[in-house]
């Protein structure tokens, strides 16, 4: 069992999709901090708000933070964050299928490259083949 589980640790796919998640988690938080320092003050510049969680209060007053409860700024903060991981992502997946498409174009320009003769062999041993069956 201990064996197997190494096994399947070790393989590509998972050992990947670790990385890949520790790497999103890091590109979340550095989306976060470009949003919240450098997008929500320049808005707040426009709006004449120091930041946007002030934008759209409403709900009671929390005790601890002296916060009201709703901010429809926050919100907007946040679509802005989801925006940017996303358009971000679109990116990747669009480069990623990129490369795959070249890769495999050149993989096809490698099989049809054999030359005529080949192409002939091949038919005539394939026909044989099948007058034997």
């Amino acid at each position: 069992m201990t064996k197997e589980f190494r096994n399947f640790i070790n393989r590509g796919n998972v050992v990947e999709l670790g990385v890949a998640f520790v790497m999103g988690a890091s590109f979340k938080s550095l989306v976060d901090v470009f949003t919240k320092r450098l997008v929500e003050p320049l808005i707040g510049l426009l709006i004449n708000l120091p930041n946007l969680d002030k934008l759209g209060l409403f709900g009671d007053v929390d005790p601890t933070s002296g916060l009201r409860a709703g901010s429809l700024g926050a919100f907007l903060g946040e679509i802005i964050n989801y925006t940017i991981i996303a358009f971000v992502m679109f990116l990747v997946i669009k480069a990623y299928n990129h490369f795959e498409d070249m890769v495999d174009d050149e993989e096809s320009e490698t099989v049809t490259s054999e030359s005529k003769e080949v192409v002939l062999l091949k038919e005539i041993r394939d026909g044989i083949n099948n007058l034997k069956k």
